[in-house]
């Protein structure tokens, strides 16, 4: 998983940080997870660590990265069931 922070003004754009992602990253290399931070303070890392990717612990957007559609897509906690349970592949 990877964190980001926005800048002020800035929207997430899933499908340009895929591009760029698929574009200088080999695909062993490309973070799966991508947790958008609204605040500026650092994240403390086993805070991060405990919660995983869980939706239902996490405040945070959360995106995962969806080779099929080419972009990071929400991850909701129904697609977080899934992923658990093996039906989606990261």
């Amino acid at each position: 998983m990877a964190a980001v922070t926005l800048r002020d003004g800035l929207k997430f754009d899933s499908t340009a940080v895929f591009k760029h992602v698929e574009d200088f990253l080999p695909s062993y290399a490309r973070p799966r997870f991508l947790r958008i931070q609204v605040c500026t303070f650092k994240l403390i890392k086993t805070k991060a660590v405990e919660q995983g990717f869980n939706p239902n612990e996490i405040t945070d957007p959360l995106y995962f990265l969806n080779e099929k559609k080419k972009n990071y897509t929400p991850l909701t906690p129904d697609v977080f069931d899934s992923v658990i349970a093996g039906d989606v592949k990261i």
